[in-house]
């Protein structure tokens, strides 16, 4: 079972859907997503879209607990994702959250909010008392969402990961319970 959150009276957070697939491969194919992610292929297609959402299905049904979802419009459209990845377990007390907004929906305070009741409902309904994120340095709009969520810039750690062939730095971002 996967619980809804609701972020308010416009956005929920729920499980991911076998029609969701028409706007992960629609919001998931703009340049901009793509830059700021790490994992996310280009182009994503129709296969990358099947494996995410077995992927997230195999992964509810193995930990236990849900981990990935689906950011909605009122209309039950699907706008975004977040999630945390379980790097530790389930019952780790640390983790970290990635996210993603489609582009017509940015820049209207939706990330912080749903950033702000993920946390909540995380560090509610989990062992979780530190949450991170790793954000490129040059992606000042999601460090300031972070601020603006109370994750503190930890370092900046340099040639932190690889992307395109490329060594990137990125800050370490957290919150902390409490």
């Amino acid at each position: 079972m996967h619980p809804t959150i609701y972020v308010n009276d416009q956005i929920q957070l729920t499980g991911y859907r076998p029609e969701d697939k028409v706007n992960l491969i629609r919001f998931l194919n703009d340049p901009v997503t793509y830059r700021n992610t790490l994992r996310i292929p280009k182009p994503y297609t129709n296969i990358h879209a099947d494996e995410w959402l077995s992927f997230v299905r195999e992964e509810l049904e193995k930990a236990n607990t849900p981990s990935k979802w689906a950011i909605r419009h009122a209309s039950g459209e699907l706008i975004g994702g977040i999630g945390r990845f379980l790097r530790y377990g389930a019952d780790s007390h640390a983790d970290e959250i990635g996210y993603w907004l489609g582009e017509p929906y940015r820049g209207q305070g939706i990330m912080t909010e749903a950033i702000t009741a993920f946390c909540h409902w995380l560090f509610t309904h989990s062992p979780l008392v530190r949450i991170e994120a790793t954000v490129f340095e040059y992606n000042t709009a999601s460090l300031r969402v972070l601020e603006k969520c109370n994750f503190e810039r930890e370092c900046l750690a340099r040639k932190k990961v690889m992307k395109d062939g490329q060594l990137l730095d990125a800050y370490l971002m957290a919150r902390i319970k409490g």
